[in-house]
């Protein structure tokens, strides 16, 4: 599936992707063109433009990846795992999410969702281009992918305009924001759908494609977040346990032994159920080691691990001192494989080096100096994980309490936890343990401030408002309040409309 650089050029020139420009106003809704009727004409062309979807998680022509601006700056950055240390003067919208003062005017929210609706806009030219019946794969992955775009939006941003068809842009204007539940009987429906015409998993050329088991898995995620805040809909634990319960041999079958090699080149696509891929050297590299930690325009700040030029994009993150500790103490073999304590100066010990303490997130960082295929600091070849083995594991056993099944959760929870060097459970998983095992599993992945969320609007905002009182540092920012919780509409989008409202407190 590292194949994207081959096709986006090819779907430029049939005019079916759009760039980011520098206009205003960003439009949220499939706009029609005037080559989309005759591109869909044959599988070669379909096939491409599916790859093309896939690829707005990507690049995506600019300078950062869709992993960096959502599941770290807006995610992973915005929960308990990180603290910022000192602040630099670039990416100011890392500091201002970071600090819970982000504001509609923000290039990186807004950027996250002109990213989700073109991958919807993409989705629907292709559906609607193509006949119900036909091209029954790319269809389905079409429809995964207008699926996961929309269930990032309504859990980011609360509810947004529903488009299934392409659309002029006099209409989309008038559209008004669903309600939850009809975005999610669509993205439930879609996802049904991809289920019953994907392979369970594809190899080869078609590595990284998604198949019927990915789509089982963000299907038993979707009603996970609707059973918490703010949906709250208890119904869902039962739906997510019969649809996570239906392809749990399967993920076991794929379940990556050891911990540390889930991470590596050599076994992409290998225990991933859905991933961004990405490979360096040709402008299609992942931006997210950029951002680790803070250094200077140029020059490397991990001299022993990356090539001389490697540059950092970020402000100067570190890993909570209570997380490293607490991994530390239980020899978490999870602890090596995502943090490192620091870095050396220098390659050489001549003259003289240092050991620079930060507790940094180094789960993505390809270490390896003598790599000639790394060009720059957004071009990383390590793909990134949307949902794997654990996400099904962990939210089964969740389900399953839940349920009042807690006997019948132990054998997952324990499976996660002998992987981390960790001892079984004494008893029966509460839901205390499993959100325990989410936290430290997960670091780096962007997952932690959506399970906050999702488990309760007062157990979000004391965490969070804990983290960043503990540091007693500005650059922590102010404590957070229900508003946080979501993302606000970017503010070129409500100039054009005026039935929407702003979030809550933007």
């Amino acid at each position: 599936m590292k194949t994207y650089k081959f096709f986006i050029t090819l779907l430029a020139s049939a005019g079916i992707l759009f760039l980011p420009s520098c206009k205003e106003t960003i439009d949220i809704a499939p706009v029609e063109n005037n080559t989309s009727n005759t591109f869909y004409s044959n599988e070669i062309e379909i096939k491409q433009a599916v790859v093309g979807i896939y690829a707005r998680l990507g690049r995506n022509g600019t300078n950062t990846d869709f992993a960096t601006d959502y599941f770290w700056l807006a995610s992973e950055n915005r929960s308990d795992l990180l603290y910022i240390a000192g602040e630099t003067s670039a990416q100011n919208d890392q500091l201002e999410l970071r600090k819970y003062l982000i504001s509609p005017n923000s290039g990186t929210v807004s950027g996250i969702f002109a990213r989700l609706y073109q991958i919807i806009k993409e989705a629907n030219n292709l559906l609607y281009y193509t006949q119900e019946g036909s091209y029954l794969r790319y269809r389905a992955e079409a429809r995964f992918l207008r699926a996961y775009a929309y269930a990032e939006l309504v859990r980011s941003f609360g509810p947004v305009a529903l488009i299934t068809e392409p659309i002029e842009n006099s209409a989309a204007i008038n559209l008004p924001r669903a309600s939850a539940n009809d975005i999610y009987a669509l993205i439930i429906s879609d996802l049904q759908y991809a289920s019953a015409n994907l392979a369970k998993v594809y190899t080869g050329t078609d590595a990284g494609r998604v198949g019927s088991l990915a789509a089982n898995a963000l299907l038993g995620q979707v009603y996970m977040t609707m059973a918490g805040y703010p949906l709250n809909d208890a119904t869902a634990y039962a739906k997510a346990e019969t649809v996570l319960g239906g392809i749990i041999t399967d993920v076991n079958a794929r379940f990556g032994p050891v911990y540390a090699q889930l991470f590596t080149l050599a076994n992409e696509n290998k225990y991933d159920l859905f991933s961004i891929q990405f490979a360096s050297g040709v402008n299609t590299g992942s931006s997210l080691p950029g951002y680790i930690t803070n250094s200077g325009s140029s020059g490397s700040p991990f001299p022993e691990w990356t090539y001389s030029t490697y540059s950092m994009q970020g402000q100067d993150m570190r890993v909570d001192t209570l997380v490293v500790k607490e991994m530390k103490k239980n020899n978490d073999l999870r602890f090596a494989a995502s943090i490192d304590t620091g870095y050396y100066s220098a390659i050489s010990t001549v003259p003289t080096r240092t050991f620079v303490l930060k507790n940094i997130v180094t789960k993505f960082l390809e270490k390896d100096n003598t790599n000639t295929k790394i060009k720059s600091w957004n071009d990383f070849p390590r793909n990134f994980p949307i949902i794997r083995d654990a996400d099904v594991f962990l939210l089964y056993a969740e389900a399953l309490v839940k349920n009042g099944k807690a006997a019948e959760a132990k054998q997952y929870v324990d499976k996660i936890r002998t992987r981390a060097n960790l001892p079984l459970l004494a008893s029966s998983p509460t839901l205390d343990d499993i959100k325990k095992e989410r936290k430290f599993e997960f670091i780096g992945e962007g997952k932690r401030f959506f399970d906050l969320v999702r488990w309760g609007e007062a157990e979000a905002i004391s965490t969070l408002s804990a983290s960043t009182s503990r540091y007693h540092s500005t650059f922590n920012g102010q404590a957070p309040t229900k508003k946080d919780l979501l993302l606000p509409i970017p503010q070129n989008e409500l100039k054009t409309r005026t039935n929407w409202e702003q979030n809550f407190g933007y």
